[in-house]
């Protein structure tokens, strides 16, 4: 009798276990769909307001849409923006939104502007940058520039593609990145307001032909900020590049076989270039 019960008590077993199981599943919270978070993503991002440092300030213009909307299996990041404020078509400020919780989203900033910074939220300062967040670079061995706008692009796919990345976190393996051929944003430069403004950025606008954000990323999920402008340089015309960055780990980047750049982990202060405002 005991030998032909034992089926019996497995299968109660069985079903009591499958049944709390089933209850601590029903349990848990729902995990919000991407879209979902990206919606909430769009209302953060619409409530800052970035501008330059001083009394005079004009807020610079957010792209209305993401420059990149992405995820990151490698870090169970189910979706993340980035989007781009710009001044006269130029990007000034990069801003990657993720979330780390059911309600927590982080707002990693990166300068990519020449001069100091306010960002505010709801009168709240948020972000500023005392410096510069970016350094230009001239690119020696660079054709010059196009004529057409289309053959531009090309040329500066073609320069994006010497560079390579990759994060260099300490006694753990190199992570090489992946650059995106197609930059995620393209100036579109306003020649008119770059002549009738005297502010420092539209000077600068002035001296511009074209440009492009280029990234590195793991997944999708961008790690390093490329970007690449041709310009005015005197009476001739070339190109130059400048790196940011968008993440807290050690990173290197490679001009061919030449490293060019490189940076060790993060360090967040509300002043500095790079700053991930918590919990917001």
């Amino acid at each position: 009798m005991a030998c032909s019960l034992r089926p019996f008590h497995t299968v109660v077993v069985a079903l009591i276990l499958l049944g709390s199981v089933s209850s601590a599943i029903a349990q848990q919270p729902p995990q919000k769909k991407p879209e979902v978070i990206r919606d909430r993503f769009a209302e953060l991002a619409d409530r800052i307001s970035i501008a330059p440092s001083g009394r005079s300030r004009e807020p610079f213009t957010r792209y209305p849409q993401p420059a990149l909307s992405w995820s990151n299996p490698e870090r169970q990041t189910p979706a993340g923006a980035m989007y781009l404020w710009t001044a006269s078509g130029r990007p000034q400020v990069a801003l990657c939104l993720y979330p780390v919780g059911e309600d927590v989203i982080d707002l990693e900033f990166q300068s990519l502007s020449e001069q100091a910074l306010n960002a505010d939220s709801n009168d709240r300062l948020m972000w500023q940058p005392a410096g510069p967040g970016i350094q230009w670079t001239p690119i020696e061995s660079a054709p010059r520039p196009a004529q057409s706008a289309f053959l531009r692009l090309r040329q500066m796919r073609v320069l994006a593609r010497k560079f390579s990345s990759q994060l260099v976190p300490p006694d753990k393996n190199p992570v090489e990145l992946r650059l995106l051929d197609t930059p995620v944003y393209r100036y579109e430069l306003d020649e008119a307001a770059s002549k009738s403004s005297a502010s420092k950025s539209n000077r600068a606008n002035a001296d511009l032909i074209d440009g492009a954000v280029f990234t590195f990323v793991q997944g999708t999920d961008p790690e390093v900020l490329l970007l690449i402008e041709a310009y005015h340089d005197g009476d001739r015309q070339a190109w130059r590049y400048a790196l940011a960055r968008m993440s807290i780990v050690p990173t290197q980047v490679r001009h061919a076989d030449t490293l060019v750049w490189e940076t060790d982990w993060a360090i967040q202060r509300p002043h500095t270039p790079y700053f991930v405002y918590k919990s917001f």
